[in-house]
């Protein structure tokens, strides 16, 4: 056996196969067709699929882990990453990486060619907006959920008007989100010698637009610790968990693996005390 790896999360009870946790997902693979650069922070993974349910494919932002390094007699090391885009005729999916120094899938990617196999378990799937008639609505993320946004911005119901506010040191990253009628799209620039999840201005944005309308429907991703600002602010001002959908998708200074770990010592507790996958919640975890 290999020796162990520190990015192997380790499922020593099989609980992430298990039915409660696998629900209606997949273990399938993928065949990388192209990698192109679309702007400077994101390297584009298209791909084909031959999922047995394509149709689950298709709603907005929904997830997959991929499986980015295989390791002899481990469990893969895996990221989990947003689906761009899922075209149900030709089962071609876009998955876009957001480039970053060092890590398994950016080895991955390193490593990637046309042809190349890459086994993946989805779809999951992930909160999107309150769209709750006549009411407001406002996205806040960073460039990590940029494929989010982009996803449920081309399902965006007609009639509701939102806002949705960007993070991003990449002009060209923001400016590639479709246009949608009563939806206002705010660019907030970050110079790229400030790190993600550091300026928080996220979070002075929410707390702006709280300010002026208190009733709003709330949906925001990006790093964990302004995550929980967020959530913090959406309580200040009388909303509940049914007004706000806001997930934390990565924490500064903590390796994707380790999250992985918390999140699985959770649903193991969970999973001992007789409780299942929907009592598991992003904002109870202790990260």
């Amino acid at each position: 056996m290999s020796a162990p790896n520190s990015e192997v999360v380790e499922d020593r009870n099989q609980l992430l196969s298990s039915p409660d946790h696998m629900r209606d997902m997949e273990h399938l693979p993928m065949q990388v067709l192209s990698l192109d650069r679309p702007f400077p922070s994101v390297i584009r993974v298209n791909g084909r699929i031959a999922p047995r349910t394509p149709a689950a494919w298709t709603a907005p932002n929904v997830a997959v882990r991929l499986d980015v390094a295989q390791i002899e007699g481990q469990r893969a090391v895996s990221r989990v990453y947003t689906i761009r885009s899922y075209d149900i005729a030709t089962n071609l999916i876009e998955i876009d990486f957001v480039l970053h120094d060092g890590g398994p899938a950016m080895d991955w990617l390193d490593a990637a060619v046309p042809g190349t196999e890459l086994w993946m378990t989805g779809p999951r799937p992930h909160l999107v907006p309150d769209f709750a008639p006549g009411r407001h609505v406002s996205l806040f993320a960073d460039e990590t959920a940029i494929p989010a946004v982009y996803s449920i911005l081309q399902t965006w119901p007609s009639g509701v008007e939102g806002t949705v506010w960007v993070e991003t040191s990449d002009r060209q990253a923001f400016d590639e989100l479709p246009a949608v009628p009563g939806v206002a799209l705010c660019l907030l620039p970050r110079a790229e010698s400030h790190p993600a999840g550091t300026t928080g201005s996220l979070v002075r944005a929410a707390a702006k637009g709280l300010a002026a309308d208190p009733h709003q429907a709330i949906w925001a991703a990006g790093e964990r610790q302004e995550m929980r600002q967020i959530r913090a602010l959406c309580r200040d001002h009388g909303l509940d968990r049914d007004d706000t959908r806001i997930m934390g998708y990565w924490k500064l200074g903590m390796s994707s693996s380790e999250i992985d770990r918390r999140r699985l010592e959770v649903y193991e507790a969970l999973r001992a005390s007789g409780r299942s996958l929907d009592d598991m919640s992003d904002e109870d975890l202790p990260i």
